[in-house]
């Protein structure tokens, strides 16, 4: 018999998997611990920008021309953008470390001192969604490892193809180079993974308010009901201090994914390499299942939110009093789900906005495939 997976378990997955990132703040809130998570993270952005720099220096040579340079054109785009990624993950990371340290520090607590019924709708949510995320981290890291191991095996100068204003070709400094090529897509993978950080606290959010509703069918007097208010208030500070870490990382997301299909979509109507196009068919499915494992919890989150609210006139109010009747009147009153969501940018997201999203995508290439055939003919 299989092992049960628990939500330690979970946890440490978790941590593990973006490790690298330096965006999964310590326990320990020294100031010792915060300074070096900060210098950590400070040394990302710099070794990001060393390739960075030369990877925009190279899309600039390409672009003089790009018929003979398509190949390392769209490979040098693809790099910068997930480089960016990384640098805006860790700047956002940065800037909310203190909000991540509560939500996390929150959560893990939670999860110590859980009832049994609360363990039990935890790992109901594990055996729903585990299989998608443990997936996507697995094959994030197995992409990589096949991907360092290239230059090793097949004739291939280094691990990314972008020019130096300086001479290169000495084994000395193709060494440098492949380690610094090796850090940078170590940190990139890590922060592919962030998306699982977000997506598990969303889901405990969610899952939480699953255990609110559980305690309000309980609710037999005016003191327990009143408890129940104070935890569902607590739960959507929670759950929106968790949106909010996660918010501006989100938008960005949809951006590079929205970016990644169109040169997806432009690379597949033009005379490319076959490897190129399967390099940017991987690239794009790997951001659609990133931005579906925001909007899969981020949707659920939303229905959770409203249903703690809802279930107060599940219960027997008719029977209670009239002071409880009155307090359960206000409840019902504040139904404001909990969304995700970026201004104009991002209104909600949620399984209906990704299904429009992927929608929109598809319906982009098909449109830019009939423009090209209309023009050859």
């Amino acid at each position: 018999m299989s092992k049960q997976i628990t939500p330690e378990d979970v946890i440490q997955f978790t941590r593990l998997s973006v490790a690298l990132s330096f965006c999964w703040p310590s326990a320990d809130n020294s100031g010792r611990s915060r300074g070096s998570y900060k210098i950590a993270q400070i040394c990302i952005v710099i070794n990001a920008f060393l390739i960075l720099v030369p990877s925009l220096y190279s899309i600039y040579l390409y672009l003089d021309d790009i018929s003979f340079y398509l190949d390392a054109l769209f490979k040098c785009i693809t790099l910068t953008i997930y480089t960016t990624q990384l640098v805006v993950q860790t700047c956002i990371c940065w800037k909310k470390r203190d909000s991540l340290q509560r939500i996390i520090g929150e959560m893990v607590k939670c999860v110590n001192e859980a009832q049994q019924f609360e363990r039990e709708i935890f790992i109901a949510h594990i055996v729903k969604c585990n299989v998608l995320y443990s997936a996507y981290v697995v094959a994030v890291y197995t992409s990589l490892t096949f991907f360092m191991f290239g230059p090793l095996v097949l004739p291939i100068p280094t691990l990314v193809n972008v020019e130096y204003p300086f001479e290169v070709n000495y084994t000395p400094v193709n060494i440098i180079i492949y380690l610094h090529h090796s850090s940078v897509c170590l940190t990139v993978t890590a922060h592919l993974c962030i998306g699982v950080v977000g997506a598990l606290l969303m889901w405990f959010a969610a899952a939480r308010f699953e255990c609110l509703v559980v305690e309000i069918e309980k609710i037999t007097n005016i003191r327990m009901l009143i408890v129940c208010i104070k935890k569902e208030l607590f739960l959507r500070r929670y759950a929106e201090e968790v949106v909010g870490c996660f918010r501006f990382i989100v938008l960005y997301v949809l951006g590079m994914t929205t970016f990644t299909i169109a040169l997806c979509g432009i690379l597949m109507i033009m005379d490319s390499p076959i490897t190129t196009k399967m390099e940017l068919v991987n690239s794009s499915a790997f951001c659609l299942i990133l931005t579906f494992m925001y909007a899969w919890p981020a949707d659920y989150l939303q229905d959770a939110s409203v249903n703690v609210s809802q279930s107060v006139y599940d219960i027997d109010w008719y029977e209670q009093s009239s002071e409880v009747r009155k307090h359960m009147l206000n409840v019902l009153v504040h139904q404001k789900p909990v969304t995700l969501s970026v201004g104009c940018f991002m209104p909600e997201l949620n399984l209906r906005f990704f299904c429009s999203f992927v929608s929109n995508a598809l319906s982009f290439c098909t449109a830019l495939r009939a423009m090209v055939q209309d023009e050859s003919i």
